[in-house]
């Protein structure tokens, strides 16, 4: 019946109002969503194009270096022994700018690396379940709830929250657009139990009766749905029971660590970046210091220059990269004469606009979307608890005023506990097929997504935080564990300057 139910209204599929808003295509109201979803395609290709011609440029610079090596190799043997010997002299002494500049980059990327991996434990012995130990888990991951939490508590105040949300929404409306899809789940919920509890009844009144109450029942859905909406946007709003918290935020990112490391590195990838690009040039160009003055130094001098300047060129270098990223937190305008000439400004907080479209779609596809938040719900039993008797409560008191005279006559014809198992079937009959139902799930998102614009909203909002608080999203990543970047720095600056000091003598 439910089948036949299906055939007979599929030739009107298109002129229903949930198919309808399904498959329409991006309105006025959905602009920003398309922009969105352009700007991150056109920032993916960027990012390829531009990792492509650094694997190019890099694949070329191998190749003109094996071939000036070549080079020097035959002009080297054309050479007299004494003046080998000075050319040995001279390729040692040259080495120091360039072995500083490959040292830097590589310990500051080295660095980053180690802030985001490895995802578990890797090593020979783990205090507890701390992540700490003889062996190493990345710092992102080791403190997955923190910078969740952290995460949240700093956006919150400037995204929306449930209330927010759901106030948007018209609940009416809503309803109305799934219209027909609810009616099929009423009218296959009433027949299950028809069949069931009183199959004689159930075949007298056939399918037309039954698509008639559950048309019924759905009109009064309708008219009385905001009372139960109300109710939701109560129970979902609770700071501490609901989902206005950082709940969510810490679950989804504990549970799935790939995805915090993917969160950030997102946010962050153009700074990291800089950092390791900046600290191969500050390398080179202190490198270039060291040569000039190992040349001028001799004995113990000489043997301590190398891996003492190399620590603290380390740490130098790996603080003030970071310094860069986040400092000045508020713009500095160079004017010198009267003239603007460049803002000064923390390389990520100068990129707010862009950080936070990118910011407020990750947010919405991961969290504030229908399919993710009904997930989440449905893992928090007591939360999943008040939502379903809410609903059981609403739906099966009108789905009784909707039945009539069969509401009427069936406490007169059964027991109450016959009664009891009669209503508990409908309650179970009405959730598994509003679980079951996908395209009321698929309308209700496309209708709340289209209404409530999120991404627009909160991007909106996010480019309005004071940049102070905007520094938050990223730097407490680097904040918690910032010692260990800039000492890893300085340890490794001391292990070459000591490789340095062997070659070179």
């Amino acid at each position: 019946r439910a089948s036949a139910a299906l055939v007979s209204t599929a030739p009107v599929r298109f002129e229903d109002p949930g198919y309808a808003l399904l498959e329409a295509g991006d309105s006025d109201e959905e602009e920003f969503a398309v922009k969105t979803r352009n700007f991150v395609r056109q920032f993916s290709e960027v990012n390829k194009t531009i990792n492509n011609l650094q694997f190019t440029v890099a694949a070329l610079l191998v190749v003109a270096s094996v071939l000036a090596f070549s080079l020097m190799a035959v002009a080297y043997e054309q050479l007299v022994p004494q003046h080998q010997r000075t050319a040995q002299r001279i390729a040692l002494l040259a080495s120091i700018p360039i072995v500083a500049c490959l040292f830097t980059w590589f310990h500051i990327w080295m660095a980053i690396q180690m802030m985001f991996r490895p995802l578990d434990f890797v090593g020979l012995c783990e205090f507890g379940q701390t992540g700490m130990g003889v062996g190493w888990q990345g710092v992102v991951p080791r403190k997955a709830a923190r910078m969740a939490s952290m995460g949240y508590t700093c956006a919150r105040p400037y995204i929306q929250g449930p209330r927010d949300i759901m106030g948007a929404v018209d609940p009416k409306a809503l309803v109305a657009k799934t219209r027909a899809q609810l009616a099929l789940v009423l009218e296959g919920a009433l027949a299950k139990v028809g069949a069931e509890h009183f199959p004689l009844t159930d075949r007298t009144m056939g399918d037309k009766m039954r698509r008639r109450i559950a048309e019924q029942a759905v009109d009064r859905i309708i008219e009385t749905c905001p009372a139960l909406w109300h109710k939701y946007t109560e129970i979902l709003s609770d700071t501490k029971r609901g989902i206005d918290n950082d709940g969510m935020f810490v679950k989804v990112f504990t549970e799935n660590k790939v995805l915090l490391n993917n969160f950030f590195l997102s946010l962050g990838e153009r700074e990291f970046r800089f950092i390791e690009h900046c600290g191969a040039v500050m390398g080179f160009v202190c490198g270039v210091v060291q040569l000039i003055a190992f040349n001028n130094l001799s004995g113990m001098q000489r043997d301590l220059f190398l891996p003492v300047t190399g620590f603290f060129l380390g740490i130098f270098s790996n603080w003030l990269a970071i310094q860069m990223v986040f400092r000045p937190v508020w713009p500095i305008p160079v004017r010198p004469f009267g003239y603007h000439i460049y803002t000064i400004q923390g390389l990520f907080i100068k990129r707010q606009p862009d950080v936070c479209v990118l910011y407020s779609k990750m947010v919405v596809d991961n969290f504030l979307n229908f399919d993710k938040i009904v997930e989440y719900m449905m893992t928090q039993p007591e939360l999943w608890q008040r939502l379903k008797e809410a609903y059981l409560a609403h739906n099966t008191k009108v789905m009784r005023e909707s039945m009539g005279f069969i509401a009427n006559i069936a406490p007169l014809a059964f027991s109450q506990d016959q009664m009891k198992l009669l209503e508990d079937s409908l309650k179970d009959a009405l959730v598994d097929g509003l679980y079951k139902a996908k395209d009321i799930h698929r309308i209700a998102a496309k209708y709340i997504g289209k209404v409530t614009r999120l991404e627009e909203k909160n991007c909106h909002a996010l480019q309005q935080m004071p940049p102070d608080k905007f520094e938050n999203l990223l730097h407490p990543i680097f904040q918690e564990d910032e010692w260990i970047l800039v000492l890893l720095g300085g340890v490794l600056g001391v292990i070459v300057g000591l490789a340095q000091i062997w070659f070179l003598t």
